[in-house]
């Protein structure tokens, strides 16, 4: 469920519980395949992981979706059929509390349907390295991704992500998570070129146009807009991960761009309040090292 940032949290840890469980890997898109409500409130998405080349899983089958998360308009005998299947081989569904890091989940073993965001690299942290390999992006880019490829590598560059989109736009995302306001963006940038040699800030949004109007830099800028992005994306995410340090907004899709980032160097700036209701808080979202 989610963009492609919440994707990768989610099969994250679920790489991980197949690896220690010496099992299979199955993931379920019931929930990205659900456009139903309406598209104002809840952004919809699409199955984004593709960008990378990931082979080892499997996608659940009908049976499987309905064996851990039944449905409520099947038939008596299929309720009936699901609920002995079970005891002969018990399932279960595990669906994670708020967004707080804990090590009980990791006690689940096979036959378990986990549905959550898995929002730290707590939960995968031991596997990391296979994670990142993983997640390497196809490079199959335009002659502009490649141009500004070649700008972030020859400055000390900076990158700086602002998420607006459905997070101002969505009554519900807009009180549950909400945009940052612009202070911490100045705060951040401040504090930045306080302890970065001649930074070249490399602007990524969704709403470029607001960052052109609203991010003061005096510093060399380059603003980047759907020219670079790619289809799903993925040409932000790769440029991101080459810049020296980071400047993060609420974003797991920013996120994962400065935890992949190659430099271990790198100078990370998130934001402590990353959801505006506080039932979300995750104090272990981001390494000690940011």
């Amino acid at each position: 469920m989610g963009g492609l940032g919440n994707q990768m949290f989610q099969y994250a840890f679920g790489k991980r519980m197949a690896l220690i469980n010496n099992t299979e890997l199955v993931l379920d898109q019931s929930l990205l395949l659900d456009k139903s409500q309406p598209h104002e409130l809840v952004t919809h998405r699409n199955f984004d992981l593709d960008i990378f080349n990931l082979t080892d899983y499997r996608w659940a089958t009908k049976d499987e979706i309905f064996a851990y998360n039944g449905n409520p308009n099947a038939t008596l005998l299929h309720k009936i059929s699901r609920k002995i299947r079970n005891i002969l081989i018990p399932k279960k569904l595990v669906i994670q509390k708020y967004n707080k890091f804990t090590e009980e989940y990791f006690s689940f073993k096979k036959n378990t349907c986990f549905v959550g965001r898995w929002q730290s690299e707590l939960y995968f942290v031991d596997i990391s390295n296979q994670i990142r390999e993983e997640f390497t992006i196809k490079q199959d880019f335009n002659d502009e991704i490649n141009f500004m490829a070649q700008k972030i590598t020859q400055h000390n560059s900076v990158c700086l992500h602002v998420r607006r989109g459905d997070l101002v736009s969505s009554s519900i995302y807009s009180t549950s998570i909400g945009a940052l306001d612009y202070t911490y963006y100045e705060q951040a940038i401040k504090y930045v070129k306080e302890r970065v040699n001649k930074p070249t800030f490399f602007v990524f949004s969704d709403d470029i146009e607001w960052c052109k109007q609203n991010v003061i830099l005096y510093e060399q800028v380059f603003y980047l807009d759907s020219s670079t992005s790619g289809k799903k994306a993925e040409g932000h995410m790769y440029l991101m991960q080459l810049c020296n340090h980071f400047i993060i907004s609420n974003s797991t899709y920013a996120w994962w761009s400065a935890w992949l980032s190659k430099n271990n160097d790198k100078l990370v700036v998130y934001p402590k309040k990353w959801y505006r209701d506080e039932k979300f808080g995750n104090p272990n979202m981001s390494p000690d090292s940011w």
